[in-house]
């Protein structure tokens, strides 16, 4: 025994001799970590000589970053105890990998960054090791097999990495894209130039050091307006640094803008557009020409603001604790009526060449990104008598403020006295895309589900969600990729619509959406609930849209209370039949809540053989309107079809059932006191398809977020469809309306705002 032991023993000396990497292996793969971090390091000053990330590792992200840099050292401080690591090598490491990850990581908000970064050094590390005890004329034959089969292994990691960074992207989506039907209107092209004449000029404060246009080439000179109350990290070093540039600080800033406006008497609508944050010198406000040109020739006074002096800048990376991470998002809102201030000053004023022009019973704000919750917020101070966080500064605007639009916006960056930012009696368009590689989450369905109206009010929202559309051609200055260097390798812009099918959307939308908001052209409102209905007007895209009116009568919206069986009245009671999940829950988006309660309904035949349904009873019969419709939101829940802990039984592979990705269908089934019934198939409006897919990045690993999230559709079933399903049906006393989920075998989805709409 002892002897066999000593043999082992023996053996394993001898491998363990053979397999440990030698002097020059230890010193490439040292040299390799050391040059791969340099290279990168290089490559990140060259393309931004100020790094704007540094307040964002250290400030924005410092609970993170301890905890994160902590775990690394830890790590490091092991290796460097473990006396095979040559000192050399650990030097290496430690100066290489957590730089790399946690620069990595905070920098461009992509945990699956920093792994990636401590694979890459790795890699290069155990190639460069692995070539140079290759090339010993010394190393063993047994060290040559095992550097042969790492360097074999390394090469095949890092392929495998390039092809899933350069592989096409997969799309499994079955959705039709838009075709014309007879859903499709026949009213005018709202994405068409109007009748008007357009005249372009610029105002503001006459002089701007950076753009003539708002220099010597402004045609009306503007007031200043003190926003120090308002954004208060202009401040220290930074602060000092924006005011050399632009030569004015909070307690001046400009009111300016540039303009296209129809040429003839008026009044006009007015029409505010507003940027989201870029870097402060690369202006952002000319990227809406397209936008100001289509609406001032249908008739709208266009305006593109300039809010560009309070965006980021390399100016904030001094002020090391100090970010503008939507901090001035209430300034943006502020300076929004600040420039409605100035055009009521000019209209006022008889003597003005603008007196009269335009129409204060029809504005409308819109803004893109941070500008997209500004708008909302400028419609909320619009009704305050003084600012919420601070009521010595007062508030005297009270616009006739009718529409709000947002595109790709954020929510949630300001929070008037820290609650979310309440839209009343205002109309709502939110426009999103499903590559948006800056804001990846559809924070805007959260507003949304905020744009409440009053009894009496007619008032309407919409959202849409464009498959394949991003963040930034929405503005023609800022271009596909969304991160810009030195992060934009990381974005995959291969599936993005080109740029003018996606700016033919915004165009169809914003002006139907104006159309109808400012003018009463209650027609284009049909686009705004169907995308269908625009067919001829917009370019072969998948979108998505919800829709909700004040018009429509409310059955079933969950947030009514805690019972899951109460609907909308207390004549309304929610009913489930052999569902494997019913619960009732907050939406949730990518990284954000949905700011409503929706229900949450499962069904599979393996948990329930017999029919699956859900539905409204009505205790007191109700009257249907030959000419309404049955309407409701939904999405795929993209859960578990069955109960927690329940294991299904084995089964076989069934060829015929349809797949997943071939969408959902049920039947909606109308019920009347006699009992007879009318059944309605859901697909009769279109299938449920599966979340849509929108990977920014080039492979999974990069980005830990979701790849899709909760996008709610409106469907629309006329009433007379279920009349002409069984004509007897008594449309006088209805008495329950119910989906039975017999059509697809099984199934989660997600379901909100059931009622019924007036209309076809």
């Amino acid at each position: 025994m002892g002897r066999a032991w000593r043999r082992t023993r023996g053996l394993a000396g001898k491998l363990r001799r053979a397999l440990t990497p030698s002097s020059p292996a230890w010193t490439a793969a040292s040299w390799a970590l050391v040059g791969v971090w340099g290279v990168w390091l290089l490559a990140m000053l060259l393309v931004d000589p100020f790094p704007s990330y540094i307040p964002i590792v250290l400030a924005g992200e410092v609970g993170p970053f301890v905890w994160f840099a902590g775990a690394t050292l830890g790590l490091i401080l092991l290796a460097w105890v473990v006396a095979a690591l040559p000192g050399r090598f650990r030097a290496a490491l430690f100066l290489a990998l957590p730089p790399s990850v946690l620069l990595l990581m905070f920098i461009w908000g992509e945990a699956g960054a920093g792994i990636a970064a401590a694979i890459l050094l790795i890699l290069a590390s155990l190639a460069a090791g692995s070539v140079a005890a290759l090339r010993r004329r010394d190393a063993t034959r047994g060290g040559r097999i095992f550097a042969g089969v790492v360097l074999g292994l390394t090469l095949l990691l890092a392929a495998a990495s390039v092809t899933a960074l350069v592989w096409p992207p997969r799309d499994d989506d079955k959705r039709p894209v838009l075709h014309v039907d007879a859903r499709a209107s026949t009213l005018p092209d709202p994405g068409l130039n109007g009748p008007y004449a357009v005249e372009t000029f610029t105002y503001g404060s006459g002089s701007d050091p950076h753009r003539p246009e708002y220099a010597g080439g402004v045609r009306f000179r503007t007031r200043a307006v003190d926003a120090s109350k308002l954004d208060q990290r202009w401040q220290g070093l930074g602060g000092w640094l924006r005011t050399k540039y632009w030569g004015f600080d909070p307690k001046a800033f400009p009111i300016q803008g540039r303009v296209w406006a129809p040429k003839g008497p008026g009044p006009f609508p007015l029409v505010l557009i507003v940027h989201g944050n870029h870097s402060m010198e690369r202006f952002s406000d000319g990227g809406y020409a397209y936008l100001g040109e289509l609406l001032a020739s249908q008739g709208f006074i266009t305006v593109s603001v300039d809010e560009n002096f309070i965006n980021s800048s390399a100016a904030d990376d001094v002020d090391l604790l100090k970010t503008r991470h939507g901090e001035e998002n209430d300034a943006r809102a502020w300076l929004l009526l600040q420039h409605l201030a100035q055009w009521r000053a000019w209209s006022d004023d008889p003597a003005h060449p603008m007196h009269g022009k335009v129409d204060f019973d029809r504005l409308a704000l819109v803004g893109h990104s941070r500008g997209g919750e500004a708008v909302a917020t400028a419609a909320a101070f619009n009704r305050l008598a003084a600012y919420p966080d601070d009521a010595t500064l007062p508030f005297r605007f009270g616009f006739n403020i009718r529409a709000v639009a947002a595109i790709a916006p954020v929510d949630g960056q300001y929070k008037p006295r820290d609650r979310p930012t309440p839209l009343k009696d205002v109309d709502y368009f939110v426009i999103h895309g499903s590559l948006d590689g800056d804001l990846t989450s559809f924070m805007g369905q959260a507003q949304y589900e905020r744009a409440t109206f009053s009894p009496g009010f007619d008032g309407f929202k919409a959202s849409l969600y464009v498959k394949g559309a991003n963040h930034g051609q929405f503005n023609t200055s800022w271009g596909r990729n969304d991160l810009g260097a030195p992060h934009d390798f990381l974005l995959d812009e291969r599936p993005i619509l080109p740029p003018e099918a996606q700016r033919q959307v915004m165009k169809v939308y914003l002006s139907a959406f104006l159309r109808a908001a400012l003018n009463g052209q209650d027609g284009y409102r049909a686009l705004l609930a169907d995308p269908r209905a625009g067919a001829r007007w917009l370019p072969p895209v998948v979108l998505v849209g919800n829709y909700a009116d004040s018009r429509t009568t409310p059955l079933a919206t969950f947030d009514e209370d805690l019972d899951p069986a109460t609907g909308a009245d207390a004549t309304i009671r929610l009913i489930g039949h052999n569902l494997s999940v019913h619960r009732e829950t907050y939406g949730k988006l990518k990284f954000h809540d949905l700011d409503t309660q929706i229900a949450i309904v499962a069904w599979d035949e393996r948990v329930h053989r017999a029919g699956a349904a859900y539905g409204l009873e009505f205790t007191t019969p109700r009257a249907l309107a030959a000419g309404s419709s049955v309407v409701f939101a939904a999405a795929d829940a993209d859960t578990s079809t069955l109960p927690e802990g329940f294991k299904p039984p084995k089964e076989k592979k069934d060829k015929a059932k349809p797949k997943s990705a071939d969408g959902l269908d049920w039947t909606v089934v109308l019920t009347d006191a006699g009992g007879r019934e009318a059944r309605v198939p859901l697909s009769s409006d279109e299938r449920l398809y599966p979340r849509i897919v929108g990977r920014t990045r080039r492979a999974p690993w990069i980005d830990f977020d979701p790849a899709s999230e909760l996008v709610l559709r409106r469907f629309r079933l006329p009433v007379a469809a279920f009349a002409r399903a069984n004509p007897q049906l008594d449309l006088s006393q209805v008495r329950s309306l119910r989906f039975d989920f017999d059509r697809s075998p099984r199934g989660a989805v997600a379901l909100d705002d059931i009622g019924i709409a007036p209309g076809p």
